[in-house]
């Protein structure tokens, strides 16, 4: 074990250094590929279950990240994932009734978790921005210790350019309407740009409560919307959402970014940066150089050709402590050069290919 922790370690550094430079190693394919390797042989001498189900999808030694078989999302509600003695378990959002079969994914260093979503979110949400203040529809980490979202929404909070954040979101009440009317009342009196960090569902809740009444907030306010409508009875267009959110809280479309996570992964995806993004239909998902992203065909598992839908799978070199090679039931379509749209969940037969390479997963755990 202490082989990885070793190489965990020197990721970290690799990964703040990227961050912070105006060059990126990762972005080469030759040093990917070498960490990608490094990794794979580290985690198959700490994670039995990992060697043993890699066993079962090739007896060949691998020589490309390509070459290492992904393992499914649905195996972190198999079994945890990640080192027994980890730093934080992240488990995924699930429902009261499903709580037995949610995603755990055990973390070795938050430090690490810390190294992959600063440098990305920072591009996206900070540039050329002196001070913000921001009001947070996503968990406090202290009140939601299991939530990976949370914990990111705890290192914007922290950065320099932060003046003070304010959180009006529980998980056992969901989000204090009032209280952020109140708060965002005050804010539109003030000469701070507000930075808004919210899922889409709690978004619409308050944009709800905005309409008879609808705030303006100081020039370069900006805000970061994730997630879809799980578990919601009610589901909104995101362009329709957008519209939204310039009527009534002032904040320009251009000014709103979509970020893209998950629970199993410690990296981040963003569609835009603030004050630069796009028209919807021209943006784009972009994970940080360290991570690889492809379109699979939901029957073969193989490559999809650029502009075919399939099933997102990425191989997030963050992930080092536990399993980086993650295939997901999301659908999306790849671009020539890199970026990729998110069109939602895998349904009906596209969700096969998932649950065929789950069951080999249990299998191999079970063997």
């Amino acid at each position: 074990m202490e082989a990885l922790l070793d190489l965990l370690l020197a990721l970290e550094g690799e990964l703040r250094a990227a961050s912070g430079g105006t060059s990126n190693p990762f972005a080469g394919d030759d040093h990917f590929n070498d960490w990608a390797l490094r990794i794979r042989e580290a985690q198959s001498r700490a994670y039995p279950v990992l060697r043993r189900f890699w066993a079962t999808r090739s007896q060949v030694a691998p020589t490309h990240w390509t070459d290492i078989p992904p393992v499914p999302a649905e195996a972190f509600k198999a079994l945890p994932l990640g080192p027994p003695d980890a730093e934080a378990v992240f488990r995924t959002s699930g429902t009261s009734r499903s709580r037995a079969r949610r995603g755990e994914h055990r973390i070795a260093r938050l430090s690490l978790y810390h190294a992959a979503a600063r440098g990305p979110y920072r591009a996206a949400l900070f540039q050329g921005v002196p001070k913000v203040r921001v009001l947070s529809l996503i968990p406090h980490p202290e009140g939601a210790p299991e939530s990976s979202l949370a914990r990111m929404a705890g290192f914007i909070a922290e950065e320099d350019e932060v003046d003070d954040a304010a959180w009006h979101f529980r998980p056992d009440r969901g989000v204090n309407v009032e209280e952020c009317v109140h708060w965002l009342r005050a804010a539109e009196r003030g000469d701070l740009p507000v930075l808004v960090l919210t899922t889409a569902f709690a978004l619409v809740q308050l944009l709800d409560r905005l309409a008879d009444g609808p705030v303006g907030l100081p020039e370069g306010s900006a805000l970061m919307e994730t997630g879809g409508f799980k578990g919601a009875d009610v589901s909104i267009d995101r362009a329709d959402l957008y519209l939204l959110v310039a009527r009534r809280l002032g904040i320009a479309p251009a000014s709103i970014v979509g970020e893209y996570g998950m629970t199993e992964l410690l990296s981040q995806s963003y569609d835009a940066r603030v004050g630069s993004a796009s028209a919807l239909a021209k943006r784009r998902h972009r994970f940080p150089p360290w991570v690889r992203t492809r379109v699979l065909d939901p029957s073969t598992l193989r490559p999809a050709a650029p502009g075919l839908r399939g099933l997102l799978c990425h191989f997030d070199l963050a992930n080092a402590g536990s399993v980086c090679h993650v295939l997901t039931e999301d659908v999306g379509i790849m671009d020539e050069d890199g970026g990729f749209r998110l069109l939602g969940r895998a349904s009906g037969s596209e969700t096969r290919g998932c649950s065929l390479m789950a069951e080999s997963f249990v299998r191999s755990v079970q063997g």
